[in-house]
């Protein structure tokens, strides 16, 4: 199902440039502080790529997405990128400390490959969640001024029986990486984050790897924008070649979803601009629907982290006590079943979240939410807290991460995660490989 391709892979040269100094985080999570560091950081950080700058006098024909081009042709130029000489397989490892569980550090192992381009309906790769039009022109007139992959997707697949997590690790036992790096973490700036880059070059085990992943789905995990950008890049070249042409490929990171270092994130909502009368009650409104459980604010946080992982549980946080939220099994079916969504989907704790809480208890709706600046988001458990206490919001809803099943599931059924459910961490940074078209056609 899944037709994967080695490929000749875009990368710094470590004799002319610090890694550290050049990589950046994804596109879509730079703030425009972040994009300032990034420039000054140095005149070869990749963002210059990602997510050049707009400067006054913009036009047509000269604007951020030309300097961008202008910026990939100059680095290879100078020697600064370099494409490799073989069609090859590259691990990154990612090694972190645990955002959520002091003490521990995590090790992720991403394959990238060049993943042959499926339209949705074909179901070989999967999305789980919606895209926006604007995103997706931007990256499109990227593409096209680059003709590139600038940087990669992320994206999951199945390994049961861990039959291909044993390749990968018996093919880089025996060499040398072929770039490192090490960074603040973005949510412990205190420790280190290392970031390594083995290639694989073996015929037999690109081949080997090739058959395994022949059989398999992909789940996209980050990056269904760049995705459809690459399908509609497609079409614009008339559609896809035989044989087919490196604009019918993508450029992905693979996680199997066995991997120990696999970590998803919650994503809590804080609220604002909620009725008085609504907020005195909410206590007695919210016992339609949940077992609540009142308690003090410094207990809540503990509250939510006990109990099995199969339990679905969630904390309400005012600004000067909490409740402890568990569904009433007895009730759900009736208020949050609907036939335009999968049973996987009404399982999910935001789905809960969303129809009890927020639209029937509070009266927001899906609809509000895609306008609304009454409801923020936020990953960080102390900070959602900070800002209730502050008065900034009137509560903040504290979710448990969402289970990485959870979002196969969803997937598989056709069916798309409710907006900002999944937050991967750490991203997968942009400047450690890439592909280009013109290159790779030259082979």
């Amino acid at each position: 199902m899944a037709t994967i391709q080695p490929f000749r892979g875009v990368h710094y040269d470590p004799q002319r440039v610090a890694l550290s100094e050049v990589i950046s985080p994804p596109y879509d999570v730079l703030s425009a502080e972040e994009q300032e560091n990034l420039y000054r950081r140095s005149p070869y950080n990749i963002v210059r790529l990602i997510l050049n700058r707009e400067e006054p006098g913009d036009n047509e024909v000269s604007n951020r997405y030309t300097r961008a081009a202008a910026f990939l042709q100059e680095a290879l130029r100078a020697g600064v990128l370099v494409q490799d000489t073989q069609p090859s397989f590259y691990l990154y490892l990612q090694r972190f400390p645990h955002p959520l569980q002091p003490g521990r550090i995590c090790e992720r192992h991403t394959l990238f490959v060049a993943l042959k381009l499926e339209p949705y309906e074909n179901g070989v790769v999967l999305p789980h969640e919606e895209t926006h039009t604007k995103a997706k022109e931007d990256r499109l007139r990227l593409m096209r001024a680059t003709k590139a992959n600038p940087e990669p997707i992320y994206g999951l697949y199945e390994d049961a029986d861990g039959a291909i997590s044993a390749l990968l690790k018996q093919a880089i036992q025996p060499v040398h990486p072929l770039l490192t790096a090490a960074l603040p973490s973005p949510m412990k700036s205190d420790t280190l984050e290392e970031h390594i880059l083995y290639v694989c070059t073996t015929p037999e085990l690109l081949k080997s790897l090739q058959e395994q992943f022949g059989p398999k789905r992909i789940w996209i995990a980050d990056g269904h924008h760049r995705y459809e950008t690459a399908l509609n890049y497609q079409r614009e070249q008339g559609g896809p070649s035989t044989p087919p042409k490196p604009h019918d490929f993508i450029l992905i990171g693979l996680t199997a979803f066995e991997d120990s270092g696999l970590v998803v994130l919650p994503t809590h909502r804080l609220v604002r601009n909620v009725a008085s009368e609504r907020l005195e009650t909410l206590g007695l409104l919210l016992e339609r629907y949940f077992h609540v459980f009142p308690m003090e604010l410094a207990a809540a946080r503990d509250w939510l982290k006990e109990g099995a992982d199969a339990e679905r549980k969630f904390v309400v946080v005012l600004p000067n006590r909490a409740y402890g939220l568990q569904p009433r099994m007895e009730v759900l079916p009736e208020n949050i079943l609907s036939e335009t969504h999968s049973e996987a989907w009404r399982r999910l704790d935001v789905s809960i979240l969303q129809v009890l809480v927020l639209d029937r208890t509070l009266g927001i709706s899906w609809q509000d939410l895609a306008h609304t600046e009454d409801v923020a988001y936020t990953r960080d458990e102390e900070e959602a807290v900070r800002l209730v206490q502050s008065g900034a919001y009137q509560l903040a809803c504290l979710l448990r991460p969402p289970r990485v099943r959870e979002i196969r599931d969803v997937a598989a059924a056709g069916d798309k995660m409710p907006q900002k459910s999944t937050y991967f961490y750490p991203k997968l940074y942009s400047g450690v490989i890439l592909r280009s078209f013109p290159l790779e056609e030259k082979e």
